[in-house]
């Protein structure tokens, strides 16, 4: 649930709504729908932003942090599909407007987030009369559905250190630094996998000198070794 709404000057409002791509295409009246609808909400680290009790908040647009999308099994076990950060868009959190999305994922604040949201509501007004926005919506869509084939490829044809290499790799370039603040529990529910497994590989992998494992930390001493477990084959 969100922290809550944050007050949005009519400077920052206009900046924001003017950087999406679809924009300059709106009419008066659509610039004024957004403009009126547009939130900015405060989510806490560890909190919902999108479940299977509340599947459609609207287009979310990451200002300041970590948002984690995941799947769910029946059993309770997780496997993320992807993280996005400042900048990026998710419209898998306003799934009822795409009747293609039949399954249900769960999106949550991996860190404090700060999150321009346009209600669903609003969304779909723009969607049905600007076929610019359609174009912006199912583009959106488009990638987060590539994410998702990557994380099952993940999940059925990499082995369990090649994913926890994956991982880390993708960390260390989004993050440009070799040193992850990141727990074994964190990595463990990122490739949907058990602690205990994921503790093992890496407590071999430090052995062997391709990581550095400290208290909520992870750090890579040697890539090259890491990217070679990649592409690995099983």
């Amino acid at each position: 649930m969100s922290d809550a709404n944050i007050y949005l000057s009519d400077e920052e409002k206009q900046a924001f709504l003017a950087s999406l791509p679809f924009y300059s295409r709106l009419s008066g009246n659509e610039r004024a729908l957004l403009s009126e609808r547009l939130l900015l909400s405060r989510y806490p680290a560890g909190s919902s932003i999108c479940s299977l009790e509340a599947q459609c908040l609207g287009t979310v647009f990451v200002k300041k942090g970590i948002l984690r999308l995941y799947l769910l099994s029946g059993d309770g076990r997780e496997a993320t599909i992807c993280r996005l950060r400042d900048g990026e868009v998710c419209l898998l959190s306003a799934s009822c407007l795409m009747s293609a999305v039949t399954f249900d994922v769960q999106i949550e604040a991996e860190t404090d987030c700060e999150l321009y949201i346009i209600p669903s509501s609003a969304f779909a007004v723009l969607m049905n009369a600007n076929i610019f926005v359609e174009n912006f919506a199912y583009k959106s869509m488009t990638e987060r559905f590539s994410d998702v084939v990557a994380a099952m490829e993940r999940m059925f044809f990499m082995s369990l250190r090649q994913r926890i290499a994956a991982f880390l790799l993708d960390e260390a370039a989004a993050q440009r630094q070799d040193c992850l603040s990141l727990t074994q529990e964190q990595l463990a529910r990122a490739i949907g996998s058990a602690r205990e497994a994921v503790s093992r590989n890496l407590k071999q992998m430090g052995f062997e000198g391709l990581i550095q494992v400290s208290r909520g930390q992870i750090c890579i001493l040697n890539k090259p070794a890491l990217y070679a477990a990649v592409q690995q084959q099983k």
